[in-house]
């Protein structure tokens, strides 16, 4: 007999919210049908806690524990209880700073501890990811950014980030992974470390088999979160790589697709 979908995890950022960084009422209230009628729901993000909590008409409805850091930690977003951390290897910094010299233009942000959030350099791009988020990051160098960090973030242009990308990926093979979780921002995250990992944990937590989760995404970053789960749904405005390897696609984030994942899904 196929399994009843209990548990939707989605991603935040062009997925679950709008260009303009908002919920819609239709995705909220969806959720909140899902939620009243004994749904899970959650979301895996890249975001860290803090940027989650940011979203206060969200948070009554987050019956099972969060993703952040791009599966770097799962908590509890009531309590603040930690399930799980994994920060990166120690001495990455090194490369951070020659990477830094290496490319002028690029900003850069490190996450470290439950909230912490600094601007290693600001660019255009960090303050959109300020904004994002809805706090600013600390100034903070190489050496003074609290440690141990749980993921960089580099942003540029998609072109010149592709270039950091060719130079990167041969210096953190097996030391670290990075990935794209946007075109213009690039990720430096700890090796066992990915939304599907992450996810892997969270269900064995709460005791949901993954057959019964439903995930949504729009990014390569999401790859992993959308192959463990039960059903792997896209956006339509999904990267295409995302697309072609989920088996399911759904309308866009302007289109609400949260709604659509929970109407076609979980019959909310």
């Amino acid at each position: 007999m196929q399994a009843v979908p209990r548990l939707l995890i989605s991603d935040m950022d062009h997925t679950l919210l709008r260009e303009d960084s908002s919920i819609s009422r239709v995705n909220l209230e969806a959720i909140a049908r899902h939620v009243a009628g004994g749904g899970l729901f959650t979301v895996a993000s890249g975001r860290a806690p803090a940027a989650i909590r940011a979203f206060p008409e969200l948070l009554p409805y987050l019956n099972a524990p969060v993703i952040a850091g791009n599966g770097g930690l799962v908590c509890d977003l009531h309590t603040g209880e930690i399930f799980y951390r994994h920060p990166l290897p120690a001495g990455l910094e090194r490369l951070v700073a020659e990477l830094m010299e290496r490319f002028p233009e690029m900003g850069a942000a490190v996450y470290s501890g439950l909230d912490g959030f600094y601007a290693l350099r600001t660019n255009a791009n960090i303050e959109d990811l300020m904004a994002r988020e809805k706090r600013p990051a600390l100034p903070a160098t190489v050496e003074t950014a609290e440690r141990p960090w749980n993921k960089v973030l580099l942003t540029q242009t998609h072109a010149y980030m592709l270039e950091v990308e060719a130079f990167l990926r041969p210096r953190v093979e097996g030391l670290a992974r990075i990935v794209f979780s946007e075109d213009t921002y690039l990720e430096i995250l700890p090796l066992e470390v990915s939304k599907g990992a992450a996810l892997k944990l969270l269900l064995e937590r709460i005791g949901v088999p993954r057959e019964q989760v439903v995930a949504l995404g729009d990014a390569m970053n999401d790859l992993e979160m959308l192959q463990y789960a039960g059903a792997g749904v896209a956006v339509s405005n999904a990267d295409p790589a995302l697309r072609a390897a989920a088996d399911f696609v759904v309308c866009s984030n302007e289109e609400d697709a949260v709604r659509a994942c929970l109407e076609r899904f979980f019959g909310r």
